[in-house]
């Protein structure tokens, strides 16, 4: 019996090179598209004929699925028709428009994942989900496969293309996926997937720079290749402890340095930018969660509250009457993207919100500072309340508020192997 370890190199004395995920693929699932030299190096391996390989049984042709009339964009809805317009006129989007018209190529993602460039891929294919003419995929789950594959595609050399790939499938898109399970992956979580993997192709070519390959790699090296650039590599982590744990590296200790921003903004600080975040007509309001919508801002006896936990959150005076001037003047609602959106904060894309990313952009423009103002936030909260009611209310896992309240009662933490601070 053949193995799929066994078939790499069996495919490759024929001139084959496949990666063992490829493989694994290509033996356990239903390849869409399948290249005549591949099929000719199976056939030769399994002395067999196509008809051995590949099933095939004659049924009805699938209707091509189109848009109801409720997804057929009326450009006089849009505040401005001819942006509309000139976005389809241009030349790639012409093209993509042409290609999907054509009924002898599926309307699939598989099909979109061949045409270029990706930014309007990504608009067009947010586009065809909203109307309900493809499947609903996570969209920055896709544009991180995609953008793996071309990354991927960068690395020219074998083995450390092979060890990039088994570490960016079985650990870093193994994770994203259980994100996804959970709910949509974020931008900041593919972010952090994307610099892993290039700390990883950078420390294997650091390695090769220096003669080595990964297995002959030692504490020495990993010592030399944080020294004076931790910070930068600290990403690095994560793909030396898959390699360990995958008996691709010896053991080593992973050097650590608390990162962490050791100054907090005071409770001062933190009242008079809420101040002008009420009083500066130059800021417009934004709000720490993104996929709120505004079926979650709730009016009831008068009251003004919003559901970001259980129970709801009431919203006191002047932010209630902000809030609801807001729902009244959302933006990117005269687009084609977005016209019946109920998203608290709609974005550009079809059918998203606001990224995360924009909303951060804007408020440093106004030099107000998220990450500080939110700790600042939740220490002034675990003091006036249980953290487990502060973790319930504001939908947080109990672990941060309750560090935050063991460290603001001078009590401390949990000890951590790498420790060595106290």
């Amino acid at each position: 019996m053949v193995t799929i370890s066994d078939l790499v190199p069996l495919l490759v004395d024929r001139d084959i090179h496949l990666s063992v995920s490829q493989v694994h693929r290509l033996a356990t699932g239903t390849p869409e598209r399948l290249s005549l030299p591949v099929l000719a190096a199976l056939c030769d391996i399994f002395n067999c004929t196509p008809a051995d390989l590949i099933a095939t049984k004659a049924q009805n042709a699938a209707v091509r699925k189109t848009a109801t009339d409720d997804g057929v964009v009326n450009l006089n809805r849009m505040r401005n028709p001819r942006a509309g317009v000139n976005w389809i006129s241009r030349p790639h989007v012409h093209t993509m428009l042409r290609a999907l018209a054509d009924p002898s190529l599926p309307v699939t993602h598989e099909t979109l994942d061949s045409m270029t460039p990706w930014r309007s891929v990504a608009y067009l294919r947010d586009l065809l989900m909203l109307h309900g003419v493809l499947p609903h995929v996570d969209r920055h789950l896709m544009l991180f496969q995609r953008w793996l594959r071309d990354t991927l595609d960068g690395i020219g050399e074998r083995e450390p293309r092979q060890l990039v790939e088994r570490f960016a499938t079985w650990h870093v898109l193994h994770r994203l996926r259980r994100f996804a399970d959970r709910g949509p992956v974020t931008e900041k979580q593919t972010q952090q997937a994307r610099a892993e993997i290039r700390q990883a192709i950078a420390f294997l070519a650091w390695l090769r720079e220096r003669g080595l390959l990964l297995a002959a790699c030692r504490q020495a090296e990993v010592d030399a290749w944080y020294a004076g650039a931790y910070t930068a590599r600290r990403l690095t982590h994560a793909f030396l402890r898959w390699a360990m744990r995958n008996k691709l590296l010896v053991r080593v200790t992973i050097p650590h340095q608390d990162t962490r921003n050791p100054t907090s903004l005071s409770q001062h600080d933190r009242i008079a930018l809420i101040r002008r975040l009420v009083t500066d007509e130059d800021i417009p309001l934004l709000a720490r969660v993104l996929r709120l919508t505004v079926d979650e801002v709730l009016h009831e006896n008068g009251e003004v509250s919003i559901r970001l936990g259980e129970p709801p959150t009431p919203v006191p005076e002047p932010f209630a009457g902000l809030l609801q001037q807001h729902i009244q003047q959302r933006l990117n609602l005269t687009t084609a993207t977005n016209l019946d959106a109920s998203w608290l904060f709609p974005g550009r894309r079809g059918g998203q919100p606001m990224t995360a990313d924009t909303v951060e952009r804007r408020l440093r423009r106004h030099g107000i500072r998220t990450l500080t103002g939110r700790t600042a936030a939740l220490r002034q909260l675990v003091l006036e309340a249980p953290a487990p009611v502060v973790a319930r209310m504001l939908g947080y896992t109990l672990d941060n508020p309750a560090r935050l309240a063991t460290e603001d009662r001078g009590e401390p933490g949990p000890l951590r192997p790498d420790d060595h601070s106290r």
